[in-house]
């Protein structure tokens, strides 16, 4: 009898303990892996999260630094493309700043896509960032608008008072015997100096140095041909007609003083070559580095949308 309730006192307390194991083990089911799973889940799960922002963020500060670096490059005035330079630079630092805070999160997480994405960005982005450093310092030049800026103002007026001067020299009174001749060296003058005038224009236009060179290779034949017209309207002049002679003089003098500094600026070519950069290896580089941000995004992003399924 003992040996008989012995074992029914053992079988109790087998089914006992396995039904408390039964129930624990279901309140861990109901209650504590959830919370556990949700532990180890939420740390990845928000740093998914702060990386989709932040590369949000530096798509659109990319796009907003290359609209402000074009509007440098197009602004007319050296005011407007420092403003514009600097919005470039500050954005272009913001997307940096992104960057660095998001490699480090995906540094933590090494998942091999997002790592291999954020490379590719890397790469192209300090592309981006050398451009930059080139073409910002160029945008604020602005030598081609101050160029053309000389030659449609300044060297205009010097012509316009040298052709008043060389009319006021032929109508000077000078013996008949050398008025013909003095018209003459007067016309041929204003001509040589109309030439010049003329070519600073396709000069500052001109992006090839070697028709630089050729540009001022025929102006400087042409002041050869002032400077000798010049001096042979000296030697025929009276002392009554002087005055205009040395006035005509440092008119010209003026002129090719002011042309000079049309060649320097036409020279730098600053517009034209930040505008090449913006068109060119800007442009081309921008739309890698978008590309990439936009796979790094959508890469993130499904690791997100399936968390949240």
């Amino acid at each position: 009898m003992k040996a008989k309730r012995s074992g029914k006192s053992i079988g109790t307390l087998v089914v006992a303990a396995a039904l408390i194991a039964f129930l624990l083990f279901m309140a861990w089911i109901i209650f504590f892996k959830p919370k556990m799973a949700d532990v180890l889940f939420e740390p990845v799960f928000v740093n998914d999260i702060k990386k989709v922002r932040l590369v949000s963020e530096m798509r659109v500060k990319l796009n907003a630094s290359v609209e402000a670096e074009k509007s440098a490059v197009l602004a007319d005035t050296d005011a407007a493309s420092l403003v514009y330079a600097d919005q470039a630079m500050q954005l272009s630092t913001a997307v940096e700043e992104a960057r660095i805070e998001l490699g480090v999160l995906i540094e933590a997480e090494k998942m091999g896509r997002e790592v291999d994405l954020f490379r590719e960005f890397s790469v192209c982005w300090e592309r981006f960032r050398q451009i930059d450093q080139e073409l910002l310092p160029l945008s604020v030049l602005n030598t081609n608008l101050k160029a053309y800026e000389l030659s449609f103002d300044s060297a205009q007026k010097a012509v316009n008072q040298l052709e008043e001067t060389l009319n006021a020299l032929m109508n000077s009174g000078v013996a008949n015997d050398k008025s013909c001749r003095i018209t003459r060296l007067a016309m041929r003058t204003l001509v040589a100096v109309l030439k010049i005038h003329a070519l600073q224009s396709p000069h500052i236009a001109e992006n090839r140095q070697e028709k630089m060179d050729e540009i001022e290779t025929t102006m400087r034949t042409q002041n050869a041909l002032v400077n000798e017209s010049l001096d042979a309207l000296s030697s025929l002049m009276n002392p009554k007609g002087k005055p205009l002679i040395d006035e005509a003089n440092a008119t010209y003098a003026e002129f090719w003083r002011i042309n000079t500094e049309v060649m320097k600026l036409s020279r730098q070519n600053s517009n034209a070559r930040s505008l090449a950069l913006s068109l060119g290896q800007k442009r081309n580089t921008t739309v890698q580095c978008q590309d990439a941000l936009a796979a790094l995004y959508e890469a993130i992003q499904s690791k997100v949308y399936k968390a949240t399924r």
